[in-house]
């Protein structure tokens, strides 16, 4: 089969190599030792409440795992050529008015927004594993963030959903996934099985996905997989697009959008005021991410589509 081309200037590369990142290898043996070594420790961990669990876990989603939206500065400016303040001035409006739009969706139609939440995010999960790699095995790998949890924690899966979308609307749409998980479970195995002939590394990367997402508690296992593994892959697949070659500039890059996002963050907790507060670190974690995540999409995912392909300047 033959992988198709990307262009750049003085050269021709595939999409398939352009993808392919020792980095990014490293990346994923390393998380997959975090992964297990994670599984190890919540054996012994005593279970704690999810709000409590919310409470210690938002603020490290907030501070790892959400600054790798913050760098789509780059491939605005890379892709769409933005230099003029005009540029920039729209480019945020229409970011923000997405996000906007999202938010709206969650205050008047909360069950349709964990629903397309959900079906999003397994979409944007699903870009994670690096090269070039088939559909099925991007399909369960996105999808394991949604249905794994739903093996063994199903009752704190609805728990979380309940404070974003109500109780009944929660326990209808996990009752409505939780009979396929073990069978997504299962389809996984089998791939990476399948797929060990090919590519070792990213079969264990995928197994180890879904046994953190299955055997550790959710809001733990989730925040595990999307800082140190969806955002550090994000990072490092930047770096190389930006050619920057450092990560002190991508921290300058991603800092003002990362503070304009913690300010947001701050009002929102207190402009809800009167409702309890673990109710509202719920609600805003979920709802900043759905958010965040749809602008993101529409900027990040043609450059995933077409193989993450060098970027066309220099990060300046």
């Amino acid at each position: 089969m033959s992988p198709s081309t990307v262009r750049q200037p003085g050269k021709t590369q595939t999409a398939e190599r352009a993808d392919f990142n020792p980095n990014l290898r490293s990346q994923g043996l390393v998380f997959s030792g975090l992964a297990w070594l994670a599984i190890a420790v919540c054996a012994w961990l005593p279970r704690f409440d999810v709000l409590i669990q919310l409470a210690v876990l938002s603020p490290i989603i907030l501070l790892l795992g959400v600054p790798h939206g913050a760098l789509d500065i780059i491939f605005a400016r890379q892709l769409m050529g933005i230099r003029s303040a005009i540029g920039w001035i729209l480019f945020i409006v229409a970011y923000l008015l997405a996000a906007a739009l999202v938010g709206l969706l969650w205050w008047f139609a909360p069950g349709v927004f964990l629903a397309a939440f959900l079906l999003v995010s397994a979409f944007h999960f699903s870009g994670d594993p690096d090269g070039q790699t088939p559909a099925f095995f991007r399909v369960l790998y996105g999808g394991a963030v949604i249905f794994c949890p739903l093996t063994l924690h199903a009752a704190e899966v609805s728990q979380v959903f309940s404070l974003l979308a109500g109780e009944s609307t929660s326990l209808a749409l996990v009752s409505a996934l939780r009979w396929s998980a073990w069978p997504w479970v299962a389809c996984i195995g089998l791939a990476a099985i399948v797929w060990a002939k090919k590519d070792l590394l990213k079969s264990v990367e995928l197994l180890s996905v879904a046994a953190l997402l299955s055997l550790t508690p959710p809001l733990i296992g989730f925040t595990i997989y999307f800082c140190c593994m969806h955002s550090a892959r994000h990072v490092l697949r930047t770096r190389d697009y930006s050619r920057s070659g450092t990560m002190k500039q991508l921290l300058k890059v991603a800092a003002y959008p990362m503070l304009a996002t913690l300010v947001g963050v701050a009002m929102m907790l207190w402009l809800s005021d009167g409702e309890p507060l673990d109710s509202r670190i719920a609600q805003i974690l979920f709802v900043v991410l759905a958010a965040l995540t749809v602008p993101h999409m529409l900027v990040v995912e043609r450059v995933r589509l077409t193989g993450w392909m060098l970027g066309r300047s220099h990060l300046r």
